[in-house]
C-alpha cells in the first residue's frame, strides 16, 4: 500500500472509482494535454470519454441513471486530476461535475429526467456562476437579478471567473429573486447556454494555458419558473453543501500538486550535477526535501481527517476552511521550495514544474480564499 492510500478513508467503491479515473486521466488525457486546445471538438470528445468511463454524475441516483455516490467521488476525481501533470495545464476540466449536485439537490424530477442522461454521458458540460466582479468570496454582494414574470423568470447580470463558463451547456445561475433579503433573496437557476440573451467569452489566465476560465452575460434572459432550482431563496441551501466539498476538493487538489511535485524533484535532484556531485547529495537538498515531505503528510493526515468528519456527519463550515486554507498554503510552500531546485529549467513554462506552479497559485483564491476563510474560522471560536 502506497503512502498516498494508507489508512485512506474512502471505501472499497470509492476507491475502484479513483481507479477509474486514474485509468481515464493516464490514458486520455496525458497523451494529448500538451497540445489540447481549450474548446472545441476534440475538448468535447473528451468530455464524452470520460462520460464513457463512468466518471461523470456519479452523484446522480440510480433512479436517474447515475450511481447515487456521496459528494466524495468528486474529491477523488480532484485529487487524481491535481496528480496528474495535465491537471497544471488544462485546468480543472471534468472536476467541475461537482455542479451536478446543485441539480441533484434542488432540481426537480423533470429536471433530473432531462439533463442526468446527457451529464452521465459528457454532452452536458455545466459550470457554477456565482461569483461576479464585485463579489467574489463575499456572495451575498452579487449584482445579478431573477424577476418572475408570470410563468418565467427574466435573469439580467454577469458572471466573471467562472470554469468552464465559455463553453458550457448548463449554467447554475446565482441571483437576487429579493435584493433587500441579501443572502436569503438569493436563488439559483438552471439557464441552457442556447438561450437568448446569454453570452459566453474566454478569459485568459495566470496557469492553465489550455484551461477554460470565462465570464457569462445575462441580458434579459427569460427561463421557465420550473428551471428555479431549490424555491426562492433556497440558494445559500444548496451553496453551502456545494461549497463545502468544493473546499474540501480543493484541498485535496493541492495536496495532489504537492505530492507530484515533491516526487519530480527528488527525481530531477538525483540526476542534476552540481560543483561535481549531485544536488541531492548536499545537506541543504536533503534537509529542504524532508521538510516537504513532512508537510505533505501532515498536509495528507489533516485532508483524511477532515474526509472523516464528512462522512460521520460532523464536519463544520470552519473544518473544512482550516483543511483548505491549511492544505492550499502548504502545497504553495512545496512547490515553491521544489522550483528551486530546478534552477533557470523550473522558469521554462513546458516543464511540469513551472506550469505546477503557476496553476496552484489559484488554489488560495477561488472556494474562498485564504483571508476570508481565516476570519470565518475566527469567528467559531
Amino acid at each position: 500500500m502506497t503512502d498516498a492510500t494508507w489508512g485512506s478513508p474512502f471505501t472499497e467503491e470509492e476507491e475502484l472509482y479513483r481507479d477509474t479515473v486514474r485509468t481515464f486521466v493516464q490514458r486520455e488525457l496525458e497523451p494529448v494535454f500538451m497540445d489540447l486546445p481549450p474548446r472545441g471538438p476534440q475538448r468535447r470528445e473528451l468530455w464524452r470519454r470520460a462520460g464513457s468511463a463512468g466518471i461523470l454524475g456519479a452523484c446522480i441516483p440510480e433512479e436517474y441513471g447515475g450511481a447515487g455516490a456521496s459528494t466524495l467521488c468528486n474529491v477523488i476525481l480532484s485529487y487524481e486530476l491535481g496528480r496528474s501533470p495535465s491537471y497544471a495545464t488544462i485546468g480543472s476540466f471534468v472536476a467541475t461535475d461537482l455542479a451536478t449536485s446543485v441539480l441533484v439537490s434542488g432540481g426537480s424530477d423533470g429536471l433530473l429526467r432531462k439533463w442526468s442522461p446527457k451529464i452521465l454521458a459528457g454532452e452536458a458540460i455545466q459550470c457554477l456562476a456565482l461569483t461576479e466582479a464585485g463579489a467574489g468570496s463575499d456572495a451575498t454582494a452579487i449584482r445579478a437579478t431573477a424577476v418572475r414574470d408570470g410563468d418565467d423568470y427574466v435573469i439580467n447580470g454577469a458572471k466573471v471567473f467562472i470554469t468552464n463558463a465559455d463553453f458550457a451547456d448548463i449554467i447554475y445561475v446565482v441571483a437576487k429573486t429579493d435584493p433587500k433579503l441579501r443572502g436569503k433573496g438569493m436563488s439559483i437557476f438552471l439557464v441552457e447556454s442556447d438561450r437568448a440573451g446569454v453570452t459566453q467569452r474566454p478569459l485568459k489566465t495566470m496557469g492553465f494555458s489550455s484551461g477554460n476560465t470565462g465570464e457569462v452575460h445575462l441580458d434579459n434572459v427569460r427561463v421557465p419558473a420550473e428551471n428555479l432550482l431549490g424555491g426562492e431563496g433556497g440558494a445559500f441551501k444548496l451553496l453551502m453543501s456545494s461549497l463545502a466539498s468544493d473546499r474540501l476538493q480543493i484541498g485535496g487538489r493541492a495536496l495532489a500538486q504537492a505530492e507530484l511535485a515533491l516526487e519530480i524533484t527528488v527525481d530531477y535532484v538525483k540526476q542534476r550535477k552540481a560543483f561535481g556531485q549531485a544536488l541531492v547529495e548536499f545537506q541543504n537538498t536533503q534537509i529542504k526535501l524532508a521538510e516537504a515531505k513532512a508537510d505533505i503528510e501532515a498536509g495528507r493526515a489533516f485532508f483524511y481527517q477532515t474526509v472523516r468528519k464528512v462522512r460521520a456527519g460532523q464536519c463544520s463550515e470552519a473544518d473544512t476552511a482550516m483543511m483548505k486554507v491549511w492544505l492550499t498554503e502548504m502545497s504553495g510552500r512545496v512547490i515553491d521550495l521544489c522550483l528551486q531546485f530546478w534552477g533557470g529549467a523550473g522558469f521554462m513554462d513546458e516543464m511540469t514544474i513551472s506550469r505546477l506552479y503557476t496553476s496552484n497559485r489559484v488554489l488560495r483564491i477561488y472556494g474562498g480564499t485564504s483571508e476570508i476563510l481565516k476570519l470565518l474560522v475566527a469567528r467559531s471560536l
